[in-house]
């Protein structure tokens, strides 16, 4: 089954007004541009009244038969307002602050006796008990083992992040 495509779809509508052609948006400026005209004509003096009557004129045409890039200059106003009322300071690069943020961490109290004691000296003997065949051995708490590995940095084994720098990036401006 054939389904029919829509074309032309971007071409716009237009009025033939005798020899004359205008899209609805060409119209509607034309007819905004000569109720100025008509106002100033009513409510300012002859010359100034000549004055705004050229302007709202000239920019009637300019916005509705003007194009900029082959593009009407209708699609382009958005883009001009927010250029002319956003910010006019352009950042390429934000510096990136480091800041040092202290830590507390909690002692638990189960734990401090194994990290209190103390930890036999290598000596030339062991050498000696390496030969021997290994004895099993029992431990008692199955944490000791990962405590007395885990922090080998040895600052300081309650708050080691105390100088742990945390950077702070900046905001997202889109």
């Amino acid at each position: 089954m054939r389904f029919s495509v829509p074309q032309y779809i971007n071409i716009e509508d237009k009025i033939y007004l005798g020899t004359i052609s205008f899209t609805y948006a060409q119209l509607f400026l034309v007819f905004f541009a000569f109720l100025i005209s008509y106002g100033s004509f009513k409510l300012l003096p002859t010359l100034f009244a000549l004055i705004v009557t050229i302007l709202a004129f000239l920019l009637a045409v300019l916005i509705g038969w003007g194009k900029i890039n082959n593009k009407s200059v209708i699609l382009y106003l958005p883009e001009l307002v927010k250029v002319l009322f956003s910010s006019k300071k352009y950042i390429w690069r934000e510096e990136v602050k480091i800041v040092t943020k202290y830590v507390n961490v909690p002692t638990i109290e189960k734990y401090v006796e194994l990290l209190e004691e103390e930890i036999p000296e290598k000596k030339i003997e062991r050498i000696e008990e390496l030969k021997k065949p290994e004895k099993e051995v029992v431990i008692e708490n199955p944490l000791s083992e990962y405590i007395n590995s885990a922090h080998k940095h040895g600052y300081n084994p309650y708050d080691p992040y105390i100088n742990f720098p945390i950077p702070k990036f900046p905001k997202r401006r889109w």
